[in-house]
């Protein structure tokens, strides 16, 4: 198989810009201790389930895929979302990270059975949203302040991410309401 046969997905659900605007002065101001390289905010995400590399050819069958389980699955509440740095001894990334989520774990596992693949091995599964990732040594966070009270999770969307110059690219090629049946954007 071709490359241009190859697509990089994941599906997931976007940021409100208003939570974006609540996180970006904490976000930068933890950036100053270290070497970070921020993803714009239209970027920013919870991600539901990574698939990786697929065949191009079955994208229509995968947003079958997802469009069914959000068609199944009411909004999700995401609460105490808190500045983190991961992992802890080397940090490389930059999360909102928030208490786990019964019902994210939920829709991640039926995500995953609908692909066929095996679930995160994280136990519990923590919701996240990845602001930035650090472009060498960074400090670790410790004790961090409650960034964003909670988090409404209202669709799901089929990302499509392509390598760019400044980082990865993550572009929604549907989504879908969560507890609707056909997509909003397409």
């Amino acid at each position: 198989m071709a490359a241009q046969d190859r697509i990089r997905i994941f599906i997931g659900t976007t940021v409100p810009t208003s939570v974006c605007e609540m996180i970006l002065p904490s976000a930068q101001k933890a950036m100053q201790q270290g070497r970070w390289r921020m993803a714009p905010t239209s970027q920013w995400h919870v991600t539901a389930l990574f698939l990786g590399e697929r065949d191009a050819r079955y994208l229509d069958t995968y947003m079958e895929k997802v469009q069914h389980c959000a068609a199944h699955t009411t909004a999700i509440s995401l609460s105490s979302g808190m500045l983190v740095s991961m992992p802890k001894e080397d940090p490389t990334m930059l999360w909102v990270r928030f208490r786990p989520s019964p019902e994210l774990t939920k829709l991640h596992r039926a995500l995953a059975e609908a692909f066929g693949v095996p679930p995160s091995h994280y136990i519990p599964y923590w919701p996240h949203i990845t602001l930035a990732r650090s472009r060498g040594k960074a400090i670790h966070l410790d004790d961090t302040p409650l960034v964003v009270q909670g988090l409404q999770l209202e669709s799901l969307s089929l990302y499509r991410s392509d390598a760019g110059p400044q980082g990865s690219v993550h572009t929604p090629l549907a989504t879908w309401p969560l507890s609707g049946t056909d997509p909003t954007v397409r």
